[in-house]
């Protein structure tokens, strides 16, 4: 049921948005009253994209994907998780990063080295790159 454009608009109690997420979302709890639950369930979802690693080379029969990072823009990590995600076994990204002391990002308390280990990335410097490729 959809109101008329010429109908005064709904006049709602004042709702505590401390659950919601939002004023407008507790006004729409208010609404729907018991008929509907409030985020009671996660959908995943998958974005697909094309990633193009900075360099590839082979180690063995693993294809080693280097990704060269001066710094990581937002979105960055959950990009990285998700792309070693959708790796096959005989695929590894690692990062090669420029400064590994430098923070994630601007007030972070972690470092890009220390991400990268909490994330199971192995990550080398200018320095040992080349160690990757050693059996």
């Amino acid at each position: 049921m959809y109101q008329s454009l010429h109908l005064k608009p709904l006049k709602l109690n004042p709702v505590k948005t401390k659950q919601y997420r939002n004023k407008f979302e507790a006004q729409a709890a208010e609404v729907l009253g018991d008929l509907c639950g409030y985020e009671t369930k996660k959908v995943p979802y998958t974005t697909h994209r094309n990633y193009i690693p900075d360099f590839v080379g082979p180690k063995g029969d693993i294809e080693i994907l280097i990704e060269a990072k001066g710094f990581f823009r937002v979105g960055d990590v959950q990009k990285y998780k998700a792309i070693r995600d959708c790796l096959t076994k005989k695929q590894q990204l690692v990062f090669l990063l420029y400064n590994p002391k430098k923070k994630l990002r601007k007030g972070s308390k972690m470092t890009m080295a220390e991400w990268c280990i909490k994330e199971n990335f192995s990550w080398y410097t200018l320095e040992n790159i080349a160690n990757v490729f050693i059996k």
